[in-house]
């Protein structure tokens, strides 16, 4: 990146961090009252199984615990896909790399012997058919010479 590109992100960035704390500066300044947060206890006495605990404390402490603990939760939720994602990632891009590795060794080969005949296909791979008058006589006559070819050299 350009030195002028780093410059202006950083700018931006460091500008969006003052916006961000301005507004949880005026947030917690307007949410400055206190609240009473109660939730149940267990005990075993059967009087009062679920007696409840209260604690007063300030709305804008409670709202961002809550934010906090929504964030922490929607992580541990979601990280054994994440990590699962980056496994197979990981995995795809090792077989991917032993393929491109197979791959150069095959094209690196010297081509000293032309496949054996059971290796090609039966039938044939051209996309159109050939005309009747071709000379696939001839043709097969070539193939034929250079497989014999092909059979003394060995």
């Amino acid at each position: 990146m350009s030195r002028l590109v780093k410059t202006l992100s950083v700018s931006v960035l460091v500008l969006l961090l003052l916006f961000f704390g301005g507004t949880l500066t005026y947030f917690l300044a307007q949410n400055s009252e206190w609240v009473v947060v109660r939730y149940p206890t267990v005990q075993l006495d059967w009087s009062d199984p679920l007696p409840t605990v209260e604690y007063e404390s300030p709305l804008a402490l409670v709202m961002a615990i809550s934010i906090v603990m929504g964030f922490v939760i929607a992580v541990v939720l979601f990280f054994p896909s994440w990590f699962r994602r980056a496994w197979e990632r990981r995995r795809e891009r090792r077989f991917i790399n032993s393929l491109e590795g197979e791959l150069t060794d095959l094209r690196n080969l010297p081509v000293d012997h032309p496949a054996p005949l059971e290796d090609l296909p039966e039938t044939s791979t051209r996309r159109r058919p050939a005309p009747a008058d071709s000379g696939t006589d001839e043709d097969a006559a070539l193939l034929a010479a250079a497989l014999r070819e092909a059979d003394e050299e060995r």
